[in-house]
């Protein structure tokens, strides 16, 4: 008898510890990502595999168009994660390649020099973004809109006043045989260089907020900034340091679209800022704060980038893109938040 009370006792321990490990899995937050890639993943595959989803030409491309928005997506996660969120990073993505085209091609700048000086023009406005946001207490909504719109106009009005366009050509001639060039413009394969960026700019985002003390503080300004201020953490230089880091990710970006086109355009990247936010939401980050993943935005821009380019091979019309992407945003979120409101419950594995 004693031993069956041992062995059902035991069984109750794995059988709870069984539903809290289940509950626990359910509730990380790049979940719904994982599993809507896969599901997007074989529905094209299915209906649209013949039609060319398949071929290598269109996963190179579709790994191309969540390589741009993951790099910057990853970062924004972060951000997101400590409450906040960055809606000029499109407008960022232009300022860079009108930078660092008009230094190389028609300054005749050497790339490291051109990139350097697009790299500190990020620096300075992602400290200015994350100044106001964190002195003036002001809606980050309203501070990034309202950069969007001034770096657009900067980066359009200062290269036509410069060279009488909005575009600069030629940015491989001009910087042939600089090692710098290889960082941006090579392949992996029949694979672009940005994939390789793409993984490790997340990873790189997964491991500090994973595994480092500036993670937890990521989490706690989020969670609760005025417990996170009563514990000493410095929740403005938190902010303003992950607002640089996504302007600086823009930059890296730019550099990459440039050697893609061969290009660097004033007008590149618009509502880049809308598939960014949008990847990073798909991948369990929420606009309140607290709760996000870097590895959920990277598979939240691969469902991007497949949907980007499958859905035009499906016999519905290009005009219905936005409307199953907003389906899909929308059903993201509800199923993060239910999620989320499951695990913190007592006895579901929130404790």
């Amino acid at each position: 008898m004693e031993a069956l009370h041992v062995n059902a006792f035991q069984s109750g321990i794995r059988g709870n510890m069984s539903a809290k490990g289940v509950v626990s899995v359910l509730a990380r937050p790049e979940l719904t990502a994982v599993v809507g890639t896969i599901i997007v993943f074989v529905f094209f595959a299915v209906f649209t595999g013949q039609a060319g989803f398949l071929t290598l030409p269109m996963t190179r491309n579709y790994l191309e168009v969540g390589a741009e928005i993951g790099i910057i997506a990853a970062p924004v996660t972060l951000l997101m994660v400590a409450g906040e969120f960055d809606l000029s990073v499109g407008s960022m993505v232009a300022a860079s390649e009108a930078i660092m085209g008009y230094l190389a091609v028609d300054s005749g700048w050497p790339l490291p020099a051109a990139l350097a000086a697009a790299l500190v023009v990020a620096t300075v406005v992602g400290t200015i973004n994350g100044f106001l946001v964190v002195k003036t207490k002001l809606p980050s909504f309203i501070i990034t809109l309202a950069m969007l719109f001034i770096l657009r106009g900067a980066a359009q009005g200062g290269l036509r006043m410069l060279v009488g366009t909005s575009t600069v050509d030629g940015i491989r001639d001009a910087t042939v045989g600089d090692p710098l060039a290889v960082l941006f413009a090579s392949s992996i394969g029949p694979f672009s260089i940005s994939l390789v960026w793409w993984i490790l700019v997340t990873m790189l985002a997964a491991w500090l907020l994973e595994k480092t003390a500036f993670g937890n503080w990521i989490y706690a300004t989020g969670g609760d900034q005025r417990a996170a201020v009563r514990l000493g953490i410095p929740v403005k230089k938190v902010k303003i340091l992950l607002y640089i880091a996504v302007a600086v990710s823009t930059t890296l970006v730019a550099a990459l679209d440039m050697y893609a086109i061969n290009q660097s355009d004033a007008n590149a990247a618009v509502g880049r800022e809308f598939e960014v936010v949008t990847a990073a939401v798909i991948g369990g980050a929420l606009l309140t704060g607290g709760y996000g993943s870097p590895i959920g935005s990277l598979f939240g821009a691969l469902l991007f980038g497949m949907v980007d380019q499958g859905f035009f091979f499906t016999p519905l019309p290009d005009v219905w893109f936005m409307t199953f992407l907003g389906l899909m945003l929308l059903a993201a979120v509800l199923i993060n938040n239910y999620a989320r409101l499951q695990a913190m419950k007592p006895g579901g594995g929130g404790s």
